[in-house]
């Protein structure tokens, strides 16, 4: 299955002007799940429109996706207990995933029983994506710069291919030019490491981007200018407004293993601690032990991932049957990413046996395990 594409070649799903495959891959998948969520309530309301069908599929396809970025990406990319324990809280409740699914909602609040089913708050304002989280949460260094690609069957090896020969209107060209399956590719990302989040590892590709629309960019330089632009406060001043206390020194902000890198970015700043950018701040930040991402930036992160469900009605107060039907109900608490991704993909089920977390590595597959790639920052 690909999605429909419109003249340009993209696909027609609000994306314009940064689709690739990782993207190709995540909406095609849902939108399958969307379809089988279709069928569910179908069988069980014959009854329905169309449209009933197709809203209420949306709705409760949305709500799974917002369940496992809460209880698994979140702890994958920020793989510490207590944070694994906060955010199974933020959706079950302290009471824990078993108990919840045996007893439901024992109170009204969320403490103890979650945040689906209590009741909504806006803390004031309508929710957004504030300002500081668009500049806390620029991740690109995740992405590499190549894609290793591998057959899911045999674990061989196929090819490698360079970012841009996989992004805008090329991010099919797996599926379309090398004989691989969508199976394929999600294998082949389940097995590869991302970038680390820190310092010089943004891709070369990111700076060096040329855009559908003839624009030539650094995105690199882009996110720093945008800071600035928007006067969001440079990395000092931003950790003090959240109550965080400052560096005093490049030294500390750079952990003080690395006078290299301390001196580089020292001469940068002409010696003023106090001008170095948020972005720049944050990348050269040590990470807590299991953090995917700097501790300032997770201050943020933790803010929103549990406003973005309280702030929801259809999470926070319209949790129950009669919006999300019993059969919507259990497909979102009882489906995982990984009941999603051998759904519609079986051959997934034997990279995916035995993995615990489908955002942690997957286990490689016959002669994966032998192939040498180039050395990875992560």
């Amino acid at each position: 299955m690909f999605l429909a594409r419109d003249t340009s070649g993209l696909p027609l799903t609000g994306f314009s002007q940064n689709w690739w495959l990782g993207l190709e891959l995540l909406h095609t998948l849902f939108a399958l799940e969307h379809n089988s969520i279709c069928s569910e309530l179908r069988a069980h309301n014959p009854q329905w429109t169309s449209d009933q069908i197709f809203d209420t599929a949306r709705l409760i396809n949305c709500a799974l996706m917002a369940k496992i970025h809460t209880v698994e990406w979140t702890p994958a990319i920020l793989a510490h207990p207590t944070l694994k324990i906060a955010m199974n809280a933020n959706w079950w409740g302290l009471m824990g995933e078993k108990l919840h699914k045996l007893l439901g909602r024992v109170t009204k609040g969320e403490t103890i029983s979650g945040i689906p089913g209590s009741t909504v708050d806006q803390f004031g304002a309508p929710y957004s994506l504030t300002e500081e989280f668009v500049s806390v949460y620029r991740l690109h260094p995740l992405i590499p710069d190549d894609i290793a690609l591998f057959h899911v069957q045999t674990g061989a090896h196929k090819t490698n291919l360079p970012m841009p020969d996989v992004a805008f209107d090329k991010a099919r060209s797996p599926m379309l030019s090398h004989g691989l399956s969508f199976g394929d590719v999600l294998y082949s990302f389940g097995i590869n490491f991302p970038g680390a989040v820190t310092i010089k590892n943004t891709p070369s590709f990111l700076r060096d981007v040329h855009l559908p629309d003839g624009r030539h960019l650094d995105l690199g330089a882009v996110d720093i200018l945008r800071d600035r632009e928007r006067g969001v406060p440079r990395y000092n001043e931003f950790r003090r407004l959240f109550h965080m206390n400052p560096v005093h020194s490049f030294k500390e902000l750079t952990g003080g293993k690395n006078p290299e890198l301390e001196k580089e970015v020292s001469e940068l700043y002409n010696g003023d601690i106090e001008t170095v950018d948020l972005l720049v701040g944050m990348f050269c930040e040590p990470l807590p032990k299991g953090f995917g991402f700097s501790d300032t930036a997770f201050r943020v992160f933790i803010l929103m991932a549990s406003r973005r469900l309280k702030s929801d009605r259809f999470i926070a107060t319209d949790w129950n049957t009669e919006v999300y039907t019993k059969e919507g109900m259990d497909w979102v608490q009882n489906n995982t990413m990984t009941d999603v991704l051998c759904r519609h993909y079986p051959e997934l089920r034997a990279p995916l046996e035995g993995v615990a977390n489908p955002f942690a590595p997957w286990k490689k597959v016959g002669s994966s395990q032998d192939y040498k790639g180039k050395e990875t920052t992560a």
